[in-house]
């Protein structure tokens, strides 16, 4: 009496070994391609819409410019305030040991704490938005325009004193021109196309 063949065993040949069906798929279909191993981003790169990883943007260097010339001119106010501070407390303790002049020691010290207030305020306005180039936004870029703007008006007016009294020649004239060619760099390189493409970049 015969016996039919195992399944997987040829009917001719009785003594074949079974065939083996592939793995991971059921007996009489074809294997199906395994899925993909779920790929992870590296660490300290942050994964974005369709798998790709977003490049690496630098500040551009009209924009690193500015912010040092924003610092260097906020440092030099802050400079200013302090010492006319100085100066107004030592004038104020000159003149309080003169008889009858001890109210313009008072009327002094008075002048070098509103120059204080001035200076310390104008440093505020440089040094605040310098900082926050690296993750401001166009707030910072107005406010660094602006305060480059208030800074190059006290040079201008220097100037124009100086030439309208005739006195056109000197080292207060080169230092006032050398002050407001600053102040107008920063204000040009803060409304560069690339300034602005910095602070209007995408932020995750």
């Amino acid at each position: 009496m015969s016996y039919p063949p195992p399944p997987g065993q040829s009917p001719h040949n009785p003594y074949s070994a079974p065939q083996q069906p592939q793995q991971g798929a059921p007996y009489g279909y074809p294997q199906q391609g395994a899925p993909a191993p779920y790929s992870y981003p590296q660490a300290g790169m942050p994964a974005y819409p369709g798998g790709g990883m977003q490049p690496t943007v630098s500040m551009p260097g009209v924009a690193v410019t500015a912010r040092v010339l924003l610092f260097i001119a906020g440092s030099l106010w802050a400079l200013f305030g302090v010492l006319l501070l100085i100066g107004g407390v030592a004038a104020n303790d000159a003149l309080d040991d003169i008889p009858g002049v001890g109210a313009a020691g008072g009327a002094a010290l008075g002048i070098a704490l509103f120059g204080l207030l001035i200076g310390g305020g104008l440093a505020a306005l440089h040094i605040v938005p310098a900082s926050m180039f690296g993750r401001g936004r166009t707030g910072t870029r107005v406010t660094a325009i602006i305060a480059g703007a208030v800074n190059a008006l006290i040079p201008l007016l220097s100037i124009v004193g100086n030439l309208g009294s005739g006195d056109a020649a000197g080292g207060s004239l080169f230092l006032a021109v050398l002050w407001l060619a600053t102040a107008v760099l920063t204000i040009v390189f803060c409304s560069m196309s690339a300034t602005g493409q910095w602070f209007n970049r995408p932020q995750y």
